[in-house]
């Protein structure tokens, strides 16, 4: 009798554990999707990383002005 209270708790234990790890890989997924740019976004994201390099803009400076230029449409 006591072998399958404790068969029968660790099938439990088991059943809740893959439960657990599935809701945890759909937060995942949905939280990913939220940190992807748009695809508008890296396309001006090249644009002005391609700017800073023909300008020579040094690369303690480099974030800055890419994000400048993106603030003003990539131009």
């Amino acid at each position: 009798m006591p072998r399958v209270v404790l068969f029968l708790l660790t099938v439990i234990l088991s059943l809740m554990l893959v439960a657990d790890a599935a809701s945890a890989q759909d937060n995942m997924k949905a939280t990913a999707a939220k940190k992807m740019t748009s695809p508008d976004q890296a396309r001006r994201m090249n644009a002005c990383k391609q700017k800073a390099a023909r300008e020579n803009i040094p690369m303690s400076q480099r974030s800055k002005f890419i994000m400048d230029c993106m603030e003003n449409g990539g131009k």
